[in-house]
């Protein structure tokens, strides 16, 4: 038993080696390793060519079970290695989007154990396209550093500059996305859609008009106001950078920054685009510890209507754990849907242990000991299941009690991963865990939803 109370099932490394030794032998032959004279006397670059040596390969890059350990509430299904160092993604109907440093991914995921590619777009990225923004037809991705565009390169003076290039991809017809805007300056570190993707709002305080977009024009215009800076203007305290926001319903946005502001865009509220109203707020200050923090994301389920907000931190590049490291969170909310309160509730922070016990040793933490995006199960309601990436320990999956408590009930965690993102399929039990180092992990939730009774 684990301190959660979940067993953990070990899968056991060493095939690996083994096999790509295999794979080396059948594509060069004996020979090839004695320095045979014959190596690549009929194609410069050495490759597969019969489908023994194909089925090698094969192997090798879908083996299952060899380099993670896991709960047993917890499935590895597969790996999808085409994404390599995967940044983003997002979920939205049968599909899943997806980007890395090197492309943009679409799979449909209409049975979601099994997915489907649809269609690919090699480019450019850059740093960094987290939370893909993408309503299904509009998709933006930020790059603050320059981006290698199809109408050239898109400039940055990142880190002089917080903003670089926000690219626009018309992604209707999923088989072939195509580029259609690039604007300069409005690529912050995340960038959201606003107003069914008509606007986004970027973190740095961005706001693109993307109203026509997908007309004959392909009209994308970064607006001359700042929403950051308009809060400031108004007199609203900022302890630390904004990192993100999510729109939990039409016009009504959650920010990660510190204090989470709940802002409306809406007409009705008295607000606009360039004019966001503030409706409520979220701080730390009543947190036992670091009570001025750096909040890297939030989440709010039920339409920004339940009862427990999410929120994160983010401490990169720590190689140990420790009483400060990057913390997941809870608060209780109450008030009214024009005038939400928030109470801080509970917090946990990633632990070290032995990899046995589902989480890596001390002092071998590369992206950081620290928690990362996270996304609540479809069935969320005023508590219930959460899956959390944590970089180097992996995808751990929290229990979140009505009352805003946190206990882990599960995990996966992949030897030689940092796990970026995970995202839950439609069907309440695949979860896309999008990975730094392995591209995607496709896994199931075999355990209780816990989702509170009324």
């Amino acid at each position: 038993m684990n301190r959660s109370g979940t067993r953990t099932s070990v899968r056991r490394i060493g095939v690996r080696l083994l096999v790509v030794a295999a794979a080396s032998m059948a594509l060069f032959g004996p020979g090839a390793l004695a320095g045979a004279p014959e190596i690549n006397t009929i194609r410069l670059e050495p490759g597969a060519t019969t489908a023994e040596q194909q089925a090698l390969i094969d192997a090798a890059m879908n083996q299952v079970g060899t380099d993670y350990v896991s709960s047993d509430n917890v499935q590895f299904i597969r790996s999808l290695k085409l994404a390599a160092d995967g940044v983003g993604a997002r979920v939205v109907g049968n599909y899943l989007y997806v980007t890395s440093t090197k492309d943009l991914e679409i799979y449909d995921i209409s049975t979601p154990a099994d997915p489907q590619l649809m269609g690919t777009l090699t480019l450019d990225v850059e740093f960094e396209n987290e939370q893909v923004p993408t309503n299904g037809a509009v998709l933006g991705i930020s790059g603050q550093t320059p981006s290698l565009t199809g109408a050239g390169v898109c400039p940055s003076f990142y880190p002089t500059s917080s903003s670089g290039c926000l690219v626009i991809f018309d992604v209707r017809d999923k088989a072939h996305p195509t580029q259609v805007a690039a604007v300069q300056g409005a690529g912050d570190h995340t960038s959201t859609c606003i107003l069914s993707c008509t606007y986004m709002y970027g973190s740095a305080g961005s706001i693109t008009d993307l109203r026509g977009v997908l007309g004959e024009s392909h009209t994308a215009t970064k607006l001359a106001t700042n929403w950051v800076a308009y809060l400031k203007s108004k007199g609203y305290p900022f302890y630390a950078g904004c990192h993100n926001q999510v729109e939990v319903r039409s016009g009504i946005i959650l920010t990660a920054c510190d204090p989470m502001y709940v802002l409306s865009v809406r007409k009705q509220d008295g607000a606009s685009v360039t004019t966001p109203k503030v409706l409520g707020a979220a701080d730390y200050l009543s947190a036992p510890d670091d009570q001025k923090r750096f909040v890297h994301s939030g989440e709010w389920a039920q339409g920004g209507t339940d009862r427990i907000m999410l929120s994160g931190g983010e401490t990169n590049f720590q190689p140990e754990c420790g009483d400060t490291n990057g913390a997941f969170a809870t608060f209780r909310v109450g008030g009214t849907a024009s005038k939400p309160t928030f109470t801080f509730a509970d917090q946990v922070r990633p632990v070290a242990g032995n990899y046995l016990d589902g989480n890596p040793p001390q002092g071998t933490y590369h992206l950081g000991c620290s928690v990362h995006w996270f996304e609540p199960n479809p069935s969320f309601k005023n508590g219930g299941l959460v899956a959390m990436a944590s970089y180097e320990n992996g995808t751990r999956f929290k229990k979140i009690d009505p009352d805003g408590k946190i206990s882990e009930v599960g995990f996966f965690e992949p030897l030689g991963g940092s796990t970026s993102a995970p995202h839950w399929a439609p069907d309440g039990r695949t979860v896309y865990a999008i990975d730094y180092q392995r591209g995607i992990d496709v896994l199931r939730w075999n355990g209780e939803l816990y989702v509170p009774k009324k």
